[in-house]
């Protein structure tokens, strides 16, 4: 997803732990900002995986944005929010630079 030059924006992380299963098809999960009900932004990931598998994904939103959820919606148009994915917001920034103890 791209954004107009200009526009804010701020980076979020979609974490959660994929279904166990076959893997027959991707899906994408649409991230809401719910306080707008508006999409802000889109991972598309496995349906199911063989074994267990984490999943964290940076996604940049408008920096305007409020509250998130994430899911898929129905055939009637109607959001479901799921229930092994989150959507963390900022996401965590690493450090820049050295890091480590200091002191003398």
């Amino acid at each position: 997803m791209s954004y107009i030059t200009g526009f804010a924006v701020m980076e979020v992380t979609v974490r959660g732990a994929l279904p166990i299963g076959d893997t027959t098809e991707n899906v994408p999960y649409f991230i809401l900002d719910t306080a707008k009900s508006a999409i802000v932004g889109q991972v598309i990931l496995p349906k199911a995986v063989k074994r267990s598998l984490a999943v964290a994904v940076t996604v940049k939103v408008p920096a305007a944005a409020g509250s998130f959820a994430i899911g898929t919606f129905d055939d009637g148009g109607n959001f479901q929010a799921c229930s092994f994915l989150r959507v963390e917001s900022p996401s965590v920034q690493r450090p820049d630079g050295a890091v480590g103890l200091s002191g003398r």
